[in-house]
């Protein structure tokens, strides 16, 4: 039996909304409004939501001829989530395959899989994830479907996450609440904010969190703490500076999964869900610190600069076990071996835009031109793999072998080290004829992208060694048309590259991974533009995929480029892969009190061509059918004033764990029900949810590898704003 992995696991620059909302509504950030009280809330429902972060022009959603979504503060509340995979279920076409030990998340979207080196942005700037990606400084969670390359260079075809930071405010703002779970979750967090000097021209915010939390599987633990301090000045009325800080720290036990006995997905029945296969002394730990400095300047009313630069350190430890069959003996024994490394990240960079409009013959111009550099350097130290005494998968005995200790230190000189530098330049223009009713967005990247390898004198490069270096155009080109005031109908063309780079392991170069998207929607308000929904059909083709296949005793016979006899995996390139699907995503307020979020997708995501699969395979980890439901109502007079009630449905259907798409490997549909009742009064908030209260048997698989996904889980939390 064969396994895979695409490489295709291995940005939007979203830094300047000015009015956001999901399935609520919002209020304006009242960071920049020099005013003595909180102002009045601003109610903006839907698609008339403005986002300036795709285009770097304020354009409302509806205007905007891209598929993007928002997971707002007020969802994120309603949830209590916590972790990013709990809140991209809020978005259709966006799904999650599995994690790197209960560490971080593995997403998929539009049927391929988010590349980490790419895909996930900070405000809109490339990001660490080498931990979980989400904190209590986010203030909200923006997802831009399809290709983004005009944006960002190389980034794999799916979607780009994004993460919106809290920013300062000009009011004293105090919030504290604690959560409890069970498993011994706490979680307590702080959120200040307010003024510095009297004229309001100095303004911070501060968020922290500490989390100690157990597991349901067995022997895992784990803790985190997070502290974010931000400062803005306002220098002049027109020119402000945002210095922002992000320190992270994350300890946890490696959760290396779960292998059936038989190597079926109806054999995982036959173990406990809690059932804990690696070591507890095994560690995943993360530890990193960021920081950045945003410029905006306005020249004018119709024109605007914008500098951001950034620096970013992080620091990642992996003590991990690996099955290298996949499945346990006749004997019920499972072979493991170590897989220890240690990764020293850097990643720094800036951009410049010019933002502005103008009109020129009865045309208005919304347009943005700027250019960025982006450098990130990695050193990765590996341990030699040590075999284990093998484990009996339903009787575990932990700790019958001394664990090796990672060696490796930050600063090393003769140890070599990655790097991916990303240059470019672009211009894009929304052109808006006849009273904004036909819209043209033109937009076109100049990408320089270097991807090689630091050798030293100690470890010097192969003979045939270079720098990958890469130089495409990226176009964008689109139309939109508003037959009505409250629909828009729109068209486009967009296209992606990502860059593999030379291989260390084969000393060869291999070629860049490329994808085009053709994608048509349709956007529009209803119940008094308080409910927006969004339908988008697209189709995606990326062909020249580097991918893994796992689980081979022996060399494969199909064309590869190299096979791994301890680990025993091949690595390939070559063949063309085809997502095509439809997406609607339905958010807003049905009455004053109900509010709803809708998420489905179906997504057809199949082998064209491959050296390793058949023609016609469905890709690992898509699931063609998802949906995902959220009601809150709010009562909002009478004595039970103050509360709130929420449900969710959330659905995932069936999936294969590898891209060989055997029928023992289908992964069952899965489905669970969420509740949750909040309280308010005053200053004072509490909320209970309780999420898959069915308790439902679910599981990630990648690989082989399955995750089972928690049973039933009660979350309270208390707080006050003073």
């Amino acid at each position: 039996m064969k396994l895979t992995l695409c490489s295709c696991l291995i940005p939007l620059c979203l830094t300047c909304i000015s009015v956001f909302g999901q399935n609520n509504p919002s209020k304006t950030d009242t960071s920049t409004v020099d005013t003595t009280e909180v102002l009045k809330e601003i109610i903006v429902y839907g698609q008339k939501r403005e986002i300036a972060s795709i285009t770097k022009t304020s354009t409302p959603l509806i205007d905007l001829p891209i598929a993007v979504q928002l997971v707002d503060k007020r969802l994120i509340e309603q949830q209590q989530i916590i972790d990013a995979r709990d809140a991209i279920k809020n978005v259709s076409g966006i799904t999650v395959t599995g994690t790197y030990g209960d560490g971080y998340a593995m997403f998929n979207g539009r049927g391929f899989g988010l590349n980490f080196n790419s895909n996930y942005r900070w405000n809109g700037i490339l990001m660490q994830t080498t931990g979980r990606l989400y904190g209590d400084n986010v203030e909200r969670l923006e997802v831009l479907k399809g290709p983004a390359s005009i944006q960002y260079g190389d980034v794999a075809p799916g979607a780009v996450l994004n993460f919106v930071s809290k920013k300062p405010l000009d009011y004293e703002y105090r919030r504290f609440e604690v959560k409890v779970g069970e498993y011994g979750m706490v979680r307590p967090t702080l959120d200040l904010s307010g003024a510095l000097t009297k004229d309001k021209k100095l303004l911070y915010r501060l968020n922290t969190t500490y989390e100690s939390s157990r597991h349901f599987i067995d022997e895992i633990r784990g803790k985190n703490f997070l502290l974010a301090p931000t400062i803005t000045w306002k220098v002049t009325p027109d020119l402000d500076w945002t210095v922002e800080l992000v320190a992270r720290n994350d300890d946890r036990t490696f959760a290396p999964g779960l292998v059936s006995p038989d190597g079926t997905f109806e054999g995982l029945k036959k173990l406990r869900r809690g059932l804990f296969l690696g070591e507890p002394d095994n560690k995943h730990q993360v530890n990193d610190q960021s920081v950045y400095s945003t410029l905006n300047y306005k020249i004018n009313k119709n024109l605007t600069v914008r500098n951001v630069t950034f620096y970013s350190r992080s620091q990642e430890r992996e003590e991990s076990v690996f099955f290298p069959d996949r499945r346990a003996d006749a004997k019920d024994s499972l072979n493991r071996t170590t897989e220890f490394f240690q990764t020293f990240t850097y990643i720094k960079g800036t951009t410049l835009d010019l933002v502005g409009k103008f009109s020129t013959f009865g045309v208005q111009h919304d347009f943005v031109v700027g250019g960025d550099y982006t450098e990130r350097d990695y050193t990765i130290f590996y341990n030699d793999p040590v075999i284990l005494k093998p484990i009996n998968i339903y009787n575990p005995v932990y700790g019958q072998d001394v664990l090796p200790k990672i060696i490796g230190f930050e600063g090393d000189p003769d140890k070599p080290s990655q790097f991916i530098n990303r240059q470019g330049i672009y211009a894009q223009d929304q052109l808006k004829f006849w009273n904004n009713r036909i819209q043209v967005m033109l937009g076109l990247r100049y990408n320089r992208t270097s991807r090689g390898t630091n050798y030293t004198h100690n470890a010097p490069a192969p003979d045939t060694y270079k720098d990958d270096v890469k130089k495409p155009l990226s176009p964008r080109l689109a139309l939109l048309v508003k037959p009505w005031k409250n629909l828009s109908l729109y068209g486009s063309y967009t296209q992606s590259y990502e860059q593999n780079g030379w291989d260390e392991i084969t000393n060869i170069m291999l070629s860049a991974t490329n994808a085009k998207q053709i994608e048509f929607g349709a956007k529009t308000n209803l119940l008094h533009e308080k409910l927006g929904i969004g339908l988008s059909v697209f189709q995606i083709d990326k062909k020249d995929i580097v991918g893994y296949v796992f689980g081979l005793d022996q060399p494969p016979a199909w064309d590869h480029l190299y096979y791994h006899t301890f680990y025993k995996w091949a690595m390939y390139q070559g063949g063309h892969h085809r997502s095509r699907g439809i997406e609607l995503d339905v958010n807003g307020k049905i009455t004053n009190q109900l509010s709803v979020n809708l998420a489905t997708s179906y997504i057809d995501a199949i082998v064209v061509e491959d050296p390793a699969f058949q023609k016609g395979n469905q890709l690992e980890g898509n699931a063609r059918t998802t949906l995902n439901i959220w009601g809150n109502y709010t009562l909002n007079k009478g004595l039970l004033k103050g509360m709130d009630f929420g449900y969710g449905f959330f659905y995932k259907g069936k999936f294969y764990a590898t891209t060989d798409n055997s029928p023992l490997d289908e992964v069952k549909a899965y489905w669970s029900m969420d509740a949750s009742v909040g309280y308010s009064y005053k200053s004072f908030f509490t909320r209970l949810n309780l999420s898959n209260f069915t308790d439902n048997k679910g599981y990630l698989a990648r690989s082989g590898l399955y995750e089972p996904l928690w049973g039933r889980r009660t979350i309270l939390s208390v707080g006050v704003k003073f």
